[in-house]
């Protein structure tokens, strides 16, 4: 992994993106491009990504019809389905799964000079799925670069989830992430701003990195 940087691609899927999507995150059609810009930046400059992705089922705890859409959320990004897919630029390196059951060959996965990885999950927080703390505590970055949504939700919790863990820099591009609505951008990116998060824009890329 180049320099121990490392790219942390949040939710950045149909369903969340689209205003058609099941469960859009209001604006989020707007920032496509940057998701794009952002992707394109790491791995042009051979920086290696993990993005985590909802990958529900029926009777996955967080689907519900009557959604509190705190806990529970109506169907969205269910397996396979169109609205599961990434959008924006995904670039030409193989993109590899992990799947939401432990795994014995994640070291092998993360191996590669430059990788592209994506985390399945069926709960808002990433760390739910066995296998990502153990791939953070394989690889060890030293500064990590996140972006994606929701800011007061997923994002919030990947962002926490690696502050516990500890010995990383963590970046947050603001101009590449959206909240749902529970808190505002501004309420969010301060909260985190307080916890040692640097709050970054694309255009400091080239700076940093």
């Amino acid at each position: 992994m180049k320099k121990g940087i490392l790219f942390w691609d949040v939710d950045t899927q149909y369903d969340f993106m689209r205003p058609e999507g099941r469960l859009y995150v209001p604006g989020a059609e707007g920032m496509i491009d940057n998701v794009s810009k952002a992707r394109r930046f790491a791995m042009d400059k051979g920086y290696s990504m993990l993005a985590s992705m909802d990958w529900h089922q029926d009777g996955n705890p967080e689907i519900s019809n009557v959604p509190d859409f705190q806990d529970t959320f109506p169907p969205h990004c269910m397996a396979g389905k169109p609205g599961s897919e990434r959008i924006g630029y995904l670039g030409n390196l193989q993109i590899d799964i992990v799947s939401n059951e432990q795994m014995n060959d994640l070291a092998k996965l993360v191996g590669k000079e430059q990788f592209h990885i994506t985390i399945r999950k069926e709960q808002l927080d990433v760390f739910t799925n066995p296998n990502t703390a153990a791939l953070i505590g394989i690889l060890k970055p030293e500064s990590v670069v996140v972006f994606g949504i929701a800011l007061d939700l997923c994002l919030r919790m990947a962002v926490e989830g690696l502050l516990k863990m500890g010995g990383m820099k963590l970046y947050l591009l603001r101009d590449v992430v959206k909240t749902l609505g529970i808190k505002s951008d501004k309420e969010v990116i301060a909260e985190l701003k307080t916890k040692g998060v640097e709050i970054i824009t694309l255009a400091d890329l080239n700076k940093i990195f």
